[in-house]
Order: C-alpha cells, then structure tokens, then sequence
C-alpha cells in the first residue's frame, strides 16, 4: 500500500494531536516534554509503588461498590437488585420522557422515607451523593480517565442512577481537558463539577410525589443536593491535600473514601434506624395506598365483556348467547378472585409478622398490627361485583381471627392513634359473642379518649426550633383511620346496645342483628327473618323499631326507601321510648342525598341537629351538612 505524501500524514495527524492534548496524553517520543507537574499515581514508576497504586484503586472500587448498594438500599430495602426483570425496569424508567410520572431526586427523598418526617435522611442522602460524585472525579485526576468509568458504571449499575452515573462521567471527562487544566488543581476540579449543578437544578424538578407538599416543606428538600455539592467540594479539597502531602504517592482516596462510606451508615442505623425503612415499604406495598394489594375500585367490566366476546361465535347478533357468557365470565372471576384475595391477605399477614419478629422494639409495631388486622377484615364486597364488575373491599365488620391483634394493640399501645380502633373491633367482637358489659366499657372508653382528644388538654405540636429542626417525626398513626369517624361508629354502638338490652333472654335478638354483615348481599332478607321473628322468640325486646329502620333504609328502590323511611318517621314521632327516630331521619335524609335532592336533605339534616343533639345520628348529620353545597 502505498503511503501518504508527508504533508498528507501530517494534516491526518492533526485530530490525533488535538484530541491528546485536550485529554492530558502525554506527547510522543521525540518531542519536549510539558514542564506541567503530573499528580498522577503512575508518576511513580517503581514497583511497589504500581502494585499499591493496583490494590489500592481495587480496595477503592469494591468500598465503592459498597456504597452503591447502600444507596439502592435505602429506596428498596434489597442490596441485590433481584428480580431482574423489575431491575431493568426501573433502570429505564430513568430515560422515559413519555411516562406520566417522572422519577426525580426529590422523589428518592420522599420515597420510601420521607425527609419531611425523618429529616436526617436529607443529610445521609446528601454525604452519599457527594461520596458518588467526588471519587469519581478524584479518581480520573489521579488516576487517569478510564480507570474512573469504573466508578461511573458503579453510580449507573449498582446504585442505579444512571443520569448521575452520565453527569458524573462527563465530569471526570471536563477535569482531564487540558483547556480546563489549572496550576491550581482543585480549581480544575470545581469547574468539572458544573454539570453537577446543572443535574441538580434539572433534575429536581416536576417531581411527581412533591406536588401535595407546601412551598416551605418542598423548598427545604433541595438542602441534600446543596450539601451534596458542599461535601463534594470538600472531599476533594482533602484528598487533593492529602495527595500533595505525600508527594502524589497512592493512597490519598481510600482513607477519606472509608470515612464518607462508614458515616451515613452510622448516621442511619443511630438517627433512623432500619426498622424505619422497612415499615416504610411494608406500608407502602401492603398498607392502604398500596398499588399491588388489596387494591379496590378495579374496574374489570371492560375485561369481562372482552372474554365474553370471545366466547360466542355471533356476538352482535346473540345478545342473548353474548349476556350469558358475560354472566359465566363474572361467576368465574369471581370463584378466583375469593382465592387470589386468601393468597394475597396472607402474603400481607406474613410481611407484617416477618417485620413484628424482626424489630420488635419498634415504634411502628402499632402499625404494622393494624395492617395486619386491617388484612384480616378486608373483605370483598361481591354485591358491587356482581351489580357493576368492579372491585370493592370494605373493613368495617371484624373477623373472629383478627381479635388478637386488636386485643393485642388495644392493651399493649395505649397511646397509639390505633386504640380506639381497635377498642371499636373488640367491642363489635364482643357484642356479637354475647359480653355486652365489655363491648358499653369499651365504647365508652373510645368516646372518652375522643372526647379528651377535643378538649383543652389536648396534645398540642411543640414549637419549632433550632434543636428540633432533626427531630424525628411523631408517628403517623391514623394510616387510613379517622378517629372522629371512629368516636361517632362508637358512638351509635354503644346507643343501639344500651337502648336495646335484653338481659332476661340473654340478649340473642341484639347478638343476632350484631351479627348480620350491612354489606353482604342477604342483609336484607337477614333484617327482614329476624323482624319477622321478634314477636314468636323475642317477644321482649325492643329493637322492633330499629329493625323497621333498618329494612326501609337498605331497600333498593330510592324511591321506595324514601317512602319507606318517611313512614318510619312518621311512625316512631309518637313513640316516646323510641331510640330509632334519630336514625330513621338521617336515614332519610341520605335517602334524599343519594337521590339528588339536595335540599330536602339539608332539611332533615337540620332537624336531626336540632331535635336530637344529644344523639351521635346529630354529629354525623352535622358533619354532613358541613360538605353539602344547597343548590339556589
């Protein structure tokens, strides 16, 4: 082959020169060396000195490595990142700019713990960051700018932060520049670290899980990214010092490495603790907001009609044929879905028991009970499946099997935000089983604590300060329980059972009503046995009204409850002894609500609070006169 003419070979050589000198290469033999002092490790050509550069630059990765897998702890609570196939998944939702909800930083400081609650995560998170950052940088500087892509495919793969990973990598790029390449080294260093600043400013924006945060609340969350940069700056202020000290020997990166590796995880075991994370994601995969379990309001309408179709020949000319495919469709996902429901309150049961066994000591053991009692009730409410294919679940009428942990929780957590709940459910349990006693002490111990709750001793928030910037948090112990919602159920028990004992036959007519589930799909025609019963096996009793209540305000027709109840009231004004007027007139006055008559409904609300305030039916009326808008 025959070779280029030498002006040729040196035009051709002119982007091989200039890409060397930007990047530091040092120049061919031949030419004069830079009289530019290397800080370089490799500078140091003996044998010892190569072979401590080698360890020591491994000993480095693997505390690196470490570190990685501490910071994708923190988000998941596994230091592998197994399944896969969920690893993969969440490595690229990072580059997705189609998905509805973007994954910012200020989503890893709101998820899985909140640094608005536990604020000492804004200060692990940020020394962790500036360690990611830091030795990258400090390792291209002293190292060479290959040797810190291994650093760089740590941040990516291992932490999974792949943008940081990208920024990081373009950092350690900027500082072997020799445009950027200052007599003053740390100088260097800081001009390379612009990228950073720019990813922080960038990619804290439009997070998806700040948008309920107040403006106070959300602007204290960029203080991470702000001490990010301050103790990445200061790291290599060190180890930059530290290497000039010794003259550029190797080993100037391992020390402080250690020390920006051991102090967060001291920080987190000492000032938040694990138990802290790992209720953190038991609540959120298992508790009320969870997206994977015991998940209502599906709607599998669309599904089914979509199997039914596929099942007749002629869909559109056998609507017959078609509806009764939709019906056997329903029936099927039905039978399976009474045992995917088994299985999933049992992964739920043994997560939260998994969590109990572990951190006993915990201050969310209260919690962690109350999910699993909540597990335990959820039940599926097959009346709106089979009405309108959607999923439903509903908790307020207890399981037998779930007493243990609401006895456990109403003895052991007296000041928890769970025990009025869980004195509710034991009272519930009791009744049924016979132990009125019990069930009136335990009400009246809820509306106590409510009461208490309301007054001018109430618990008020400590003032802010200084020494309380880091304090932890107070734990959130209502979950999904409103405890002026449970005063006023506790409250309506403990006036159906003390207005409606019946101790000369054991109370059986109040034990079998209590034992009727409001939302099962015979509930009426349970209400409408027992009436029917009361004269021949309950002649002594007194829930003959309230039975009548109930069966007009559970009719299906809106316009026959409402004639129904109106004849209820009508009825029971003249009964002096009677406790069910109250009910019958926020029955309805419901009745008128769901029917969209708005003000017929303010109406009788009105008269409810009016004629019977000393009756929990006047709270709750109250409480919805206070969300109703009265048309003009």
């Amino acid at each position: 082959m025959a070779r280029l003419p030498k002006p040729a070979r040196r035009v051709a050589a002119r982007p091989v020169r200039l890409l060397g000198w930007l990047l530091g290469i040092r120049p061919t033999p031949g030419r004069a060396p830079t009289q530019e002092r290397s800080i370089e490790v490799w500078q140091w050509s003996g044998s010892k000195y190569r072979w401590r550069a080698v360890i020591l630059l491994l000993v480095n990765a693997l505390v690196f490595v470490a570190l990685g897998a501490f910071t994708f702890w923190l988000r998941t609570g596994r230091w592998v990142a197994v399944p896969f196939d969920k690893y993969w998944e969440d490595w690229w939702r990072a580059f997705d700019p189609t998905r509805p909800e973007q994954l910012t930083l200020i989503d890893y400081l709101l998820y899985p713990i909140p640094a608005d609650q536990v604020p000492w995560m804004m200060v692990i998170m940020g020394l962790v960051l500036a360690a990611l950052t830091a030795v990258p940088i400090l390792v291209a500087m002293l190292y060479r700018f290959p040797y810190s892509l291994i650093f760089t495919t740590i941040v990516g793969f291992v932490a999974v932060l792949p943008w940081l990973a990208i920024t990081t990598t373009l950092c350690c790029l900027l500082v072997r520049l020799r445009v950027l390449r200052f007599s003053f080294h740390y100088a260097t260093a800081l001009v390379a670290m612009l990228p950073l600043l720019a990813y922080y400013a960038f990619a804290t924006r439009n997070a998806t899980t700040a948008m309920t945060l107040p403006p106070a609340d959300l602007a204290r969350l960029y203080v991470p990214w702000v001490l990010a940069i301050v103790a990445a700056c200061l790291l290599i202020a060190v180890v930059l010092l530290l290497a000039w000290m010794v003259n550029y020997r190797p080993g100037a990166i391992a020390p402080l490495l250690a020390v920006m590796f051991v102090v967060p995880i001291v920080l987190f075991e000492v000032k938040v603790g694990r138990d802290e994370l790992y209720y953190r994601l038991l609540e959120a995969d298992f508790g009320p907001t969870s997206k994977t379990h015991l998940v209502a309001g599906l709607d599998a309408a669309a599904a089914i009609r979509q199997l039914a179709r596929m099942r007749v020949e002629d869909p559109e000319g056998s609507p017959v044929a078609l509806r009764a495919a939709e019906e056997q469709v329903a029936l099927e996902w039905q039978l399976r879905l009474t045992t995917e429901v088994a299985d999933q309150r049992q992964e739920v049961v043994s997560a939260c028991d998994a969590f109990l066994s572990h951190f006993p000591g915990s201050r969310y053991v209260p919690n962690a009970l109350y999910i699993r009692g909540r597990a335990i009730d959820m039940r599926v409410d097959y009346g709106l499946f089979r009405r309108d294919w959607r999923l439903g679940f509903y908790k307020d009428f207890p399981a037998e099997a779930s007493r243990s942990v609401w006895q456990d929780l109403h003895e052991r957590f007296v000041r928890s935000g769970f025990w009025g709940y869980a004195a509710l459910r034991l009272a519930m349990l009791d009744a049924r089983t016979g132990r009125m006693d019990s069930a009136v002490a335990l009400l009246e111990g809820v509306s106590a604590r409510a009461a208490q709750a309301e007054g001018p001793n109430a618990a008020q928030e400590p003032p802010k300060s200084w020494r309380t910037l880091f304090g932890t948090r107070p734990v959130p112990g209502s979950l999904d329980v409103d405890p002026a919602a449970v005063a006023i159920e506790a409250a309506k028990l403990h006036h159906l059972i003390v207005n409606n004992r019946d101790p000369q036959q054991d109370d059986r007519a109040l034990r079998r009503l209590l034992s009727f589930d409001p939302r099962h799909p015979m509930y009426r025609t349970n209400l409408r046995q027992l009436r029917a019963e009361i004269n021949q096996k309950y002649p002594l009793t007194a829930l003959r009204d309230n039975l009548d209540v109930l069966i007009a305000a559970t009719d299906p027709s809106d316009s026959r409850r409402i004639e129904a109840l109106k004849a209820c009231v009508e009825e029971l004004k003249g009964d002096a002894h009677s406790d069910a007027l109250p009910q019958a007139r926020y029955e309805l006055g419901m009745a008128y609500r769901e029917d969209n008559r708005s003000t017929e409904a303010v109406t009788v609300f009105e008269e409810v609070v009016r004629l019977h305030s000393d009756s929990p039916w006047a709270i709750e009326a109250g409480r919805r006169l206070a969300n109703m808008v009265v048309p003009p």
